[in-house]
């Protein structure tokens, strides 16, 4: 009886394990984009000296300005063709500007005749210099449900996508979550008003437990990150990390901040983290940690992971399976997708490489 029972057990066990590597729908494809900084204009402050200078590998194929149109059709075309299944453009509000020319890369998005090969959704930097409070609340809303209501804008549960990059500036400008939770249900119902289903609501919480938590009472619909790029510093013992630091340590991230809110997670994958270029007296880049070994090989093996992690946790992600990647275009910050004018190594490689894996074995 003993030896009956003790294979039984065995056999559950096994069973058990089995169940928990071989997930229900193990093959749906992922729905995939990546975050776009609309930073790259003629004239940009964002191309620094040392950007130009010292890392000439970062600049794609079609120069440091990317913000025309033939380019957008390019990045498009590029995107799609790679797997991609939407950008997310960073969208910025500021006081002293229509908001149309703060977000002109919206209408070289929506003018190109490749639009409809690559999806759209907003991500609202609302950060310091870009926050967003009770006055204009109105105002911001009228101008992103147009966007919602155009063919190429990404859906989510039925409802036009919106992430939104800071929850305690937007807590500290209405004063209360339970404002910002009014604020939240006023753009859904502005929404409805408009013909649409409402509005999913998307929360970047980077690796904070708190700020989910906040999320969650403010009346997000889902927890999120822009980046997070801080996941591998732990245990370093130089500034210089290996990029397989940060993409083993994403993962336990994408763990625990899904299973404390409890509301949907859509996890992003940070190719890199490398802001020398960007350094300055106030953010003291170049006294700070960062990652080296950045490649298509380490696009692959960070695209590798994020995939498997979709599909072992489907019930805690969205039904349509949305992940994203950090980042096309973040070239000041060393994450970037974009083919280089200066480098052979193609980072789209992996991309391409990764998705083609269909059971990412």
């Amino acid at each position: 009886m003993y030896k009956i029972a003790l294979i039984l057990l065995v056999f559950l066990t096994a069973h058990a394990f089995r169940s928990q590597d071989k997930t229900p729908d193990a093959g749906k494809p992922i729905t995939l984009g990546a975050y776009y900084f609309n930073g790259w204009k003629a004239d940009s402050k964002h191309v620094t000296e040392a950007l130009r200078d010292s890392f000439p590998e970062r600049e794609p194929k079609w120069g440091w300005v990317t913000s025309t149109q033939a380019v957008m059709d390019a990045q498009i075309n590029e995107a799609a063709d790679a797997g991609l299944s939407f950008f997310s453009f960073c969208w910025y509000f500021k006081k002293n500007k229509p908001l149309t020319e703060s977000n002109t890369i919206l209408n070289l998005y929506h003018n190109s005749p490749n639009r409809n090969r690559l999806k759209h959704c907003l991500l609202i930097a609302n950060h310091e210099g870009n926050e967003i409070g009770p006055a204009d609340w109105h105002k911001v809303s009228a101008e992103w449900i147009k966007q919602f209501k155009t063919s190429s804008y990404l859906t989510v549960d039925g409802k036009p996508l919106l992430i939104i990059f800071e929850v305690n500036s937007l807590i500290k400008q209405f004063g209360t979550t339970a404002k910002v939770k009014e604020a939240l249900n006023y753009l859904r119902d502005s929404a409805r008003k408009e013909g649409l289903n409402g509005v999913t609501i998307a929360a970047c919480v980077g690796s904070y437990p708190d700020v989910a938590l906040k999320a969650k009472a403010c009346g997000f619909d889902i927890t999120t990150a822009y980046n997070l790029h801080k996941a591998g510093y732990k245990n370093r013992v130089s500034r210089q990390i290996p990029i397989d630091s940060l993409i083993n340590s994403e993962r336990m991230i994408w763990d625990r901040i899904s299973a404390v809110s409890k509301l949907p997670y859509i996890p992003v994958a940070t190719l890199n983290w490398d802001p020398r270029p960007w350094a300055d007296s106030s953010n003291n880049y170049n006294t700070k940690p960062y990652y080296v070994g950045f490649s298509s090989g380490s696009v692959f093996r960070s695209i590798q992971s994020l995939v498997r992690w979709m599909r072992l946790h489907q019930t805690q992600t969205t039904k349509e399976q949305v992940a994203l990647l950090y980042a096309w275009n973040e070239y000041g910050e060393g994450a970037w997708l974009t083919p280089s004018k200066n480098s052979s190594d193609k980072p789209l490689e992996g991309l391409k490489k990764a998705l083609s894996q269909k059971q990412n074995n």
